[in-house]
Protein backbone atom coordinates (compact mmCIF):
# COMPACT_ATOMS: atom_id res chain seq x y z
CA UNK A 1 0.00 0.00 0.00
CA UNK A 2 3.12 2.52 0.69
CA UNK A 3 4.23 1.59 -2.59
CA UNK A 4 1.14 2.28 -3.96
CA UNK A 5 0.42 5.56 -2.60
CA UNK A 6 4.18 6.29 -3.52
CA UNK A 7 3.17 6.67 -7.57
CA UNK A 8 1.62 9.50 -9.40
CA UNK A 9 -0.84 7.69 -11.09
CA UNK A 10 -2.58 7.19 -7.77
CA UNK A 11 -3.41 10.26 -6.74
CA UNK A 12 -4.44 11.28 -10.22
CA UNK A 13 -6.87 8.19 -10.24
CA UNK A 14 -8.31 9.66 -6.72
CA UNK A 15 -8.31 13.37 -8.36
CA UNK A 16 -11.10 11.71 -11.19
CA UNK A 17 -12.67 9.76 -8.35
CA UNK A 18 -13.12 12.92 -6.55
CA UNK A 19 -13.81 14.69 -9.71
CA UNK A 20 -16.54 12.58 -10.65
CA UNK A 21 -17.87 12.52 -7.29
CA UNK A 22 -18.68 15.94 -7.01
CA UNK A 23 -19.62 16.44 -10.36
CA UNK A 24 -22.39 13.55 -10.16
CA UNK A 25 -23.50 14.99 -6.43
CA UNK A 26 -24.30 17.74 -7.77
CA UNK A 27 -25.77 17.01 -10.76
CA UNK A 28 -26.78 13.31 -11.18
CA UNK A 29 -27.47 13.21 -14.99
CA UNK A 30 -23.02 12.79 -15.16
CA UNK A 31 -23.38 9.27 -14.23
CA UNK A 32 -26.11 8.69 -16.75
CA UNK A 33 -24.62 5.99 -19.46
CA UNK A 34 -24.95 8.29 -22.32
CA UNK A 35 -23.23 10.79 -20.60
CA UNK A 36 -20.40 8.20 -19.67
CA UNK A 37 -20.14 7.42 -23.29
CA UNK A 38 -20.12 10.76 -24.86
CA UNK A 39 -17.34 11.49 -22.27
CA UNK A 40 -15.83 8.63 -24.35
CA UNK A 41 -16.86 9.76 -27.53
CA UNK A 42 -15.43 12.97 -27.00
CA UNK A 43 -11.99 11.79 -25.78
CA UNK A 44 -11.30 10.04 -28.92
CA UNK A 45 -9.44 12.73 -30.61
CA UNK A 46 -7.33 14.06 -27.73
CA UNK A 47 -6.47 10.53 -27.17
CA UNK A 48 -4.63 9.84 -30.03
CA UNK A 49 -3.01 12.56 -29.96
CA UNK A 50 -1.94 12.90 -26.52
CA UNK A 51 -0.72 8.78 -26.23
CA UNK A 52 2.07 9.83 -29.16
CA UNK A 53 2.90 13.00 -27.93
CA UNK A 54 3.77 11.29 -24.77
CA UNK A 55 6.47 9.55 -26.12
CA UNK A 56 7.85 13.05 -27.25
CA UNK A 57 7.77 14.18 -23.69
CA UNK A 58 9.31 11.14 -22.63
CA UNK A 59 12.28 11.34 -25.10
CA UNK A 60 12.92 14.97 -23.75
CA UNK A 61 10.92 17.37 -26.48
CA UNK A 62 7.53 18.87 -27.15
CA UNK A 63 5.91 18.77 -30.64
CA UNK A 64 3.50 21.92 -30.61
CA UNK A 65 3.07 21.14 -34.72
CA UNK A 66 0.59 17.93 -33.90
CA UNK A 67 -2.41 20.12 -34.33
CA UNK A 68 -1.60 21.84 -37.52
CA UNK A 69 -0.30 18.16 -38.77
CA UNK A 70 -4.08 17.03 -37.93
CA UNK A 71 -5.47 20.01 -39.96
CA UNK A 72 -3.26 19.48 -42.64
CA UNK A 73 -3.82 15.97 -42.66
CA UNK A 74 -7.68 15.94 -42.92
CA UNK A 75 -8.03 18.97 -45.12
CA UNK A 76 -6.08 17.99 -47.33
CA UNK A 77 -7.62 14.28 -47.71
CA UNK A 78 -11.15 15.52 -47.66
CA UNK A 79 -10.76 18.09 -50.28
CA UNK A 80 -8.57 15.78 -52.40
CA UNK A 81 -11.77 13.21 -51.82
CA UNK A 82 -14.36 15.87 -52.51
CA UNK A 83 -12.82 16.56 -56.03
CA UNK A 84 -12.61 13.35 -56.56
CA UNK A 85 -16.21 12.60 -55.72
CA UNK A 86 -14.62 9.22 -53.78
CA UNK A 87 -17.06 6.40 -53.34
CA UNK A 88 -13.87 3.81 -52.23
CA UNK A 89 -13.57 2.19 -49.17
CA UNK A 90 -12.81 4.05 -45.50
CA UNK A 91 -9.90 2.43 -45.20
CA UNK A 92 -7.88 4.27 -48.16
CA UNK A 93 -8.64 8.17 -46.83
CA UNK A 94 -8.03 7.23 -43.52
CA UNK A 95 -4.58 5.89 -44.55
CA UNK A 96 -3.98 8.74 -46.49
CA UNK A 97 -3.97 11.41 -43.96
CA UNK A 98 -2.00 8.99 -41.50
CA UNK A 99 0.47 9.06 -44.04
CA UNK A 100 0.31 12.87 -45.07
CA UNK A 101 1.15 13.26 -41.14
CA UNK A 102 3.79 10.91 -41.07
CA UNK A 103 5.32 13.03 -43.90
CA UNK A 104 4.64 16.51 -41.80
CA UNK A 105 6.35 14.33 -38.78
CA UNK A 106 9.40 13.17 -40.57
CA UNK A 107 10.08 16.56 -41.63
CA UNK A 108 10.29 17.33 -37.89
CA UNK A 109 12.63 14.98 -37.13
CA UNK A 110 15.02 15.88 -39.40
CA UNK A 111 15.20 19.38 -38.68
CA UNK A 112 15.63 18.68 -34.77
CA UNK A 113 18.07 15.97 -35.21
CA UNK A 114 20.08 17.96 -38.47
CA UNK A 115 20.61 21.29 -36.73
CA UNK A 116 20.41 20.02 -33.11
CA UNK A 117 17.66 22.28 -32.60
CA UNK A 118 14.95 22.25 -29.55
CA UNK A 119 12.15 20.29 -30.40
CA UNK A 120 9.47 23.03 -28.93
CA UNK A 121 11.19 25.71 -31.14
CA UNK A 122 11.38 23.61 -34.92
CA UNK A 123 7.79 22.56 -33.82
CA UNK A 124 6.37 26.09 -32.93
CA UNK A 125 8.00 27.39 -36.48
CA UNK A 126 6.49 23.93 -39.01
CA UNK A 127 3.32 24.54 -36.75
CA UNK A 128 2.56 27.88 -38.58
CA UNK A 129 4.41 27.15 -41.61
CA UNK A 130 2.47 23.99 -41.94
CA UNK A 131 -0.87 25.98 -41.55
CA UNK A 132 0.01 29.11 -43.12
CA UNK A 133 1.13 26.90 -46.59
CA UNK A 134 -2.26 25.21 -46.00
CA UNK A 135 -4.22 27.96 -46.39
CA UNK A 136 -2.96 30.03 -49.01
CA UNK A 137 -2.91 26.56 -51.08
CA UNK A 138 -5.69 24.95 -50.44
CA UNK A 139 -7.85 27.83 -49.18
CA UNK A 140 -10.31 27.81 -46.21
CA UNK A 141 -13.40 26.91 -47.29
CA UNK A 142 -15.07 24.19 -44.96
CA UNK A 143 -16.08 20.68 -46.28
CA UNK A 144 -19.43 20.59 -45.02
CA UNK A 145 -20.26 17.10 -45.86
CA UNK A 146 -17.98 14.37 -46.00
CA UNK A 147 -17.59 11.81 -49.21
CA UNK A 148 -20.45 8.75 -48.47
CA UNK A 149 -17.51 6.66 -47.32
CA UNK A 150 -16.60 8.41 -44.28
CA UNK A 151 -20.03 9.52 -43.45
CA UNK A 152 -21.05 6.25 -43.29
CA UNK A 153 -18.48 5.05 -40.78
CA UNK A 154 -19.07 8.21 -38.97
CA UNK A 155 -22.44 6.76 -37.97
CA UNK A 156 -21.18 3.15 -37.65
CA UNK A 157 -21.51 2.43 -33.66
CA UNK A 158 -20.22 -0.22 -31.13
CA UNK A 159 -23.30 0.07 -29.11
CA UNK A 160 -25.86 2.79 -28.21
CA UNK A 161 -27.12 3.66 -24.85
CA UNK A 162 -30.45 4.93 -23.96
CA UNK A 163 -32.30 6.42 -20.51
CA UNK A 164 -35.80 7.77 -20.46
CA UNK A 165 -34.65 11.75 -21.95
CA UNK A 166 -31.40 10.91 -23.85
CA UNK A 167 -29.50 8.39 -26.17
CA UNK A 168 -25.76 7.88 -26.80
CA UNK A 169 -23.71 6.36 -29.29
CA UNK A 170 -19.86 5.31 -28.88
CA UNK A 171 -18.56 5.31 -32.62
CA UNK A 172 -16.08 2.63 -34.44
CA UNK A 173 -13.49 5.72 -34.41
CA UNK A 174 -12.98 5.21 -30.59
CA UNK A 175 -10.89 1.88 -31.45
CA UNK A 176 -8.52 4.36 -33.16
CA UNK A 177 -7.72 5.60 -29.51
CA UNK A 178 -7.31 2.07 -27.99
CA UNK A 179 -5.00 0.73 -30.59
CA UNK A 180 -2.92 3.71 -30.29
CA UNK A 181 -2.69 3.22 -26.48
CA UNK A 182 -2.05 -0.47 -27.22
CA UNK A 183 0.91 0.13 -29.32
CA UNK A 184 2.62 2.92 -27.68
CA UNK A 185 2.06 0.12 -24.51
CA UNK A 186 3.60 -2.06 -26.06
CA UNK A 187 6.48 0.40 -27.95
CA UNK A 188 7.65 1.91 -24.72
CA UNK A 189 7.57 -1.26 -22.39
CA UNK A 190 8.55 -4.35 -24.53
CA UNK A 191 10.99 -3.11 -27.20
CA UNK A 192 14.25 -2.03 -27.32
CA UNK A 193 12.86 1.24 -29.01
CA UNK A 194 10.93 1.90 -25.71
CA UNK A 195 14.45 1.63 -23.71
CA UNK A 196 15.97 3.72 -26.37
CA UNK A 197 13.30 6.51 -26.18
CA UNK A 198 13.78 6.31 -22.28
CA UNK A 199 17.50 6.47 -22.06
CA UNK A 200 17.49 9.26 -24.06
CA UNK A 201 14.80 11.27 -21.97
CA UNK A 202 17.25 10.46 -19.32
CA UNK A 203 19.99 11.65 -19.94
CA UNK A 204 20.93 11.87 -23.88
CA UNK A 205 24.41 11.84 -23.08
CA UNK A 206 25.10 8.75 -21.44
CA UNK A 207 22.73 7.27 -24.03
CA UNK A 208 24.94 8.35 -26.63
CA UNK A 209 28.09 7.08 -25.07
CA UNK A 210 26.14 4.28 -24.18
CA UNK A 211 25.37 3.28 -27.66
CA UNK A 212 21.55 4.33 -28.39
CA UNK A 213 20.61 5.12 -31.97
CA UNK A 214 20.13 9.01 -30.26
CA UNK A 215 19.01 10.65 -33.68
CA UNK A 216 16.95 7.60 -35.51
CA UNK A 217 14.74 7.07 -32.23
CA UNK A 218 14.62 11.04 -32.16
CA UNK A 219 13.34 10.92 -35.70
CA UNK A 220 11.15 7.63 -35.33
CA UNK A 221 9.27 9.34 -32.34
CA UNK A 222 8.41 12.90 -34.40
CA UNK A 223 7.64 10.90 -37.36
CA UNK A 224 5.46 8.96 -35.47
CA UNK A 225 3.65 11.79 -33.51
CA UNK A 226 3.13 12.67 -36.82
CA UNK A 227 1.23 9.77 -37.83
CA UNK A 228 -0.59 10.06 -34.39
CA UNK A 229 -1.76 13.63 -35.71
CA UNK A 230 -2.94 12.45 -39.36
CA UNK A 231 -4.97 9.80 -37.79
CA UNK A 232 -6.56 11.99 -35.27
CA UNK A 233 -7.49 15.03 -37.78
CA UNK A 234 -9.54 12.28 -39.76
CA UNK A 235 -10.97 10.64 -37.04
CA UNK A 236 -11.42 14.59 -35.93
CA UNK A 237 -13.57 14.99 -39.30
CA UNK A 238 -15.05 11.79 -39.20
CA UNK A 239 -16.96 12.13 -35.86
CA UNK A 240 -18.18 16.03 -36.71
CA UNK A 241 -18.65 14.94 -40.22
CA UNK A 242 -17.52 18.02 -41.86
CA UNK A 243 -13.62 19.52 -41.88
CA UNK A 244 -12.75 22.98 -41.22
CA UNK A 245 -9.58 24.08 -41.24
CA UNK A 246 -9.32 25.89 -38.05
CA UNK A 247 -10.51 23.05 -36.34
CA UNK A 248 -7.84 21.71 -33.92
CA UNK A 249 -5.97 24.31 -33.82
CA UNK A 250 -4.59 25.80 -30.52
CA UNK A 251 -5.25 22.27 -28.55
CA UNK A 252 -1.80 21.75 -28.10
CA UNK A 253 -1.30 23.41 -24.43
CA UNK A 254 -4.63 21.25 -23.37
CA UNK A 255 -3.50 17.77 -25.04
CA UNK A 256 0.09 18.62 -23.05
CA UNK A 257 -1.52 18.94 -20.29
CA UNK A 258 -3.37 16.16 -20.29
CA UNK A 259 -0.16 14.78 -20.80
CA UNK A 260 1.89 15.89 -17.35
CA UNK A 261 -0.99 15.70 -15.58
CA UNK A 262 -0.37 11.66 -16.02
CA UNK A 263 2.77 11.79 -14.86
CA UNK A 264 4.83 12.23 -17.91
CA UNK A 265 7.84 14.18 -16.13
CA UNK A 266 8.39 17.01 -18.71
CA UNK A 267 11.68 17.25 -18.68
CA UNK A 268 12.03 13.12 -20.17
CA UNK A 269 12.54 10.25 -18.47
CA UNK A 270 9.77 9.23 -17.03
CA UNK A 271 5.94 8.66 -18.59
CA UNK A 272 3.17 5.62 -18.23
CA UNK A 273 0.67 5.17 -20.73
CA UNK A 274 -2.01 4.54 -17.54
CA UNK A 275 -1.20 7.22 -16.52
CA UNK A 276 -1.96 9.51 -19.43
CA UNK A 277 -5.57 7.79 -19.50
CA UNK A 278 -5.80 9.23 -15.98
CA UNK A 279 -4.90 12.88 -16.91
CA UNK A 280 -6.88 12.44 -20.02
CA UNK A 281 -9.94 11.66 -17.70
CA UNK A 282 -9.09 14.71 -15.69
CA UNK A 283 -9.17 16.98 -18.77
CA UNK A 284 -12.27 15.47 -20.99
CA UNK A 285 -13.91 15.02 -17.44
CA UNK A 286 -13.44 18.83 -16.44
CA UNK A 287 -13.99 20.66 -20.02
CA UNK A 288 -17.20 18.48 -21.14
CA UNK A 289 -19.16 18.63 -17.59
CA UNK A 290 -18.64 21.38 -15.88
CA UNK A 291 -21.77 22.92 -17.57
CA UNK A 292 -23.50 20.09 -15.62
CA UNK A 293 -22.51 22.04 -12.14
CA UNK A 294 -24.13 25.22 -13.19
CA UNK A 295 -20.79 26.80 -14.29
CA UNK A 296 -20.31 29.22 -17.02
CA UNK A 297 -18.13 29.47 -19.67
CA UNK A 298 -16.33 31.97 -18.84
CA UNK A 299 -15.52 30.30 -14.94
CA UNK A 300 -15.38 27.08 -17.13
CA UNK A 301 -11.91 28.47 -18.46
CA UNK A 302 -10.64 29.80 -14.78
CA UNK A 303 -11.68 26.29 -13.04
CA UNK A 304 -9.69 24.44 -16.15
CA UNK A 305 -6.88 26.17 -15.70
CA UNK A 306 -6.76 25.83 -12.31
CA UNK A 307 -6.80 22.22 -12.24
CA UNK A 308 -4.07 21.81 -14.75
CA UNK A 309 -1.87 24.21 -12.75
CA UNK A 310 -2.23 22.54 -9.30
CA UNK A 311 -2.12 19.18 -11.17
CA UNK A 312 1.41 20.19 -13.31
CA UNK A 313 2.52 21.43 -10.33
CA UNK A 314 2.03 18.51 -8.13
CA UNK A 315 3.79 16.53 -10.56
CA UNK A 316 6.96 18.88 -10.82
CA UNK A 317 7.27 18.63 -6.64
CA UNK A 318 6.94 15.22 -7.51
CA UNK A 319 9.59 14.81 -9.34
CA UNK A 320 11.74 17.12 -7.49
CA UNK A 321 11.29 15.07 -4.80
CA UNK A 322 12.64 12.32 -6.79
CA UNK A 323 15.73 13.86 -8.30
CA UNK A 324 16.84 14.91 -4.36
CA UNK A 325 16.53 11.46 -3.26
CA UNK A 326 18.27 10.00 -6.37
CA UNK A 327 21.12 12.92 -5.94
CA UNK A 328 24.33 12.17 -3.60
CA UNK A 329 23.97 14.71 -0.26
CA UNK A 330 27.54 16.09 0.37
CA UNK A 331 28.72 17.05 3.21
CA UNK A 332 30.31 20.75 4.12
CA UNK A 333 34.07 18.75 4.29
CA UNK A 334 33.36 17.11 0.94
CA UNK A 335 31.76 19.93 -0.44
CA UNK A 336 34.92 21.82 0.71
CA UNK A 337 37.35 19.01 -0.31
CA UNK A 338 36.22 19.65 -3.89
CA UNK A 339 36.61 23.01 -3.87
CA UNK A 340 39.98 22.58 -2.79
CA UNK A 341 40.67 20.06 -5.14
Amino acid sequence: MKKLFKTHETYVALTVIALCLVIGIINPVFFSAPNIVNLFRNATVNGIMAFALMMGIIIGGIDVAFPAVAVCSMYLTTKTLESMGYDGPVFIPILAAALIGTLLGLINGLIITKFDLPAFIVTLGTSSLYHGLLVWLVGSKPVNRLEPPLEAFGKMEIFRVTNDTTSAALPWTFVFMVAMALVVWFILNKTMLGRTIFAIGGDRTSAERAGYPVKRTIVFTYTFIGMAGGLAGIIHAIQSQMCIPTDLMGCEMMIIAAVVLGGTTISGGRGTVLGTCLGLAVITIAKNSLILVGITATWQRFVLGLIIVIGTAVSAYQALRASRKIAPVMTEEEEGGVVNG
